[in-house]
């Protein structure tokens, strides 16, 4: 217990404070060590007077494309000190911390701490270099003009619009994944992703790490495009979920889907294409820049492409077959359970 002094309602002079009693508490909470918690109450009324975290936070931060590299406001560009979720961070002792989901770790001092694209559920290989950051209290990886291995004055060579833009995206969905699956054990592993590699116009799943190109004329780098990154992780998903092994006959559908409600964008990989919009068969998009859209609607013909269609048409081409249960999901999710049953778009998401 200790006297605190508040404002009071009186005016004259000499009366402007009177003393209260307040009680300080100091509750742990187990889930989170990285919280020394101090409440000020009240202990004749028992109102709250503070109630906050004693223990300064690191804040880690950086610049990302928050959904694609194609230049269209607003979340086409470049965003600015965005957290680093799930990043290591060792400090002079050797000692490691993680952030958290908002970027922040206790802070260890005032002495120098070392950060790089790596974290105990992604960590990012990037064929530009290495990146790696020092300082002390808040870091941040900055950004950088161009694509590809442009980078940053500072962290280094691999410090990367890729390496960011993708460190933060695969650690997101990754924890959305964690909060619907918290018994799948590849969830918990460290996936490795493959920034810049030597090539263009393409990006894989090859059965232990995600792998995304650099640009060219005709493609932007695909490590600069959320729906991407979202696409191949739903691969490993589909190949470690309860039943191993990618889907058949197509598992591109199952990707799709999980980049298109992650974002909630029908549009796959804005921004893929430059100067084009992608087609399915013959069936051209309207809109979309991306490798495919999932939404009927938007295409040429606005006809569902059914398994009858993906047999006539697809010419056993795993992502055109993808597009029959892709659409079907979307069409439930934007069309059917709305017009049904009534659904908002929360409920309809979450079923």
């Amino acid at each position: 217990i200790k006297p605190s002094s508040a404002p009071s309602s009186g005016t004259s002079f000499g009366e402007g404070y009177s003393h209260h009693l307040i009680y300080r508490i100091c509750p742990k909470f187990t889930t989170n060590p990285a919280e020394k918690i101090e409440a000020l109450i009240d202990a004749h009324t028992g109102k709250l007077y503070s109630f906050k975290n004693k223990i300064d936070l690191l804040q880690i931060r950086g610049s990302v494309f928050p959904t694609s590299n194609d230049g269209l406001l607003p979340d086409g560009v470049i965003m600015h000190k965005w957290p680093m979720p799930y990043m290591t961070v060792t400090d002079a002792l050797g000692r490691k911390f993680t952030t958290d989901h908002g970027g922040s770790a206790p802070l260890v001092g005032d002495e120098s701490v070392t950060i790089s694209f790596v974290g105990p559920y992604v960590r990012m290989n990037d064929a530009c270099g290495v990146s790696e950051l020092r300082g002390s209290w808040d870091l941040d990886w900055g950004t950088s003009i161009g694509s590809d291995c442009s980078k940053t004055s500072t962290g280094g060579l691999g410090n990367t619009h890729s390496s960011r833009s993708g460190f933060y995206e695969l650690n997101m969905i990754k924890a959305m994944a964690r909060s619907h699956l918290p018994n799948n054990e590849w969830l918990k592993q460290t996936l490795v992703a493959n920034m810049n590699l030597h090539s263009s116009c393409n990006a894989f799943w090859d059965g232990e790490s995600v792998n995304f190109y650099r640009g060219s004329a005709q493609c932007r780098n695909t490590g600069e495009i959320s729906a991407v990154f979202d696409h191949e992780w739903g691969h490993g998903l589909d190949d470690n979920d309860v039943t191993p092994g990618i889907s058949e006959p197509s598992g591109e559908g199952i990707a799709d889907i999980y980049a298109a409600i992650r974002l909630n964008d029908s549009c796959v990989g804005r921004g893929f294409w430059k100067g084009r919009k992608c087609d399915a068969a013959g069936d051209a998009c309207l809109e979309c820049t991306g490798v495919r859209d999932i939404d009927y609607r938007k295409m040429q013909s606005k006809s569902p492409h059914t398994l009858s269609w993906a047999i006539a048409n697809c010419n056993n081409s795993v992502h055109c077959l993808g597009l029959v249960y892709s659409e079907a999901i979307w069409s439930l999710y934007t069309q059917k359970l709305p017009q049904l049953y009534g659904y908002d778009a929360n409920t309809s998401l979450e079923i």
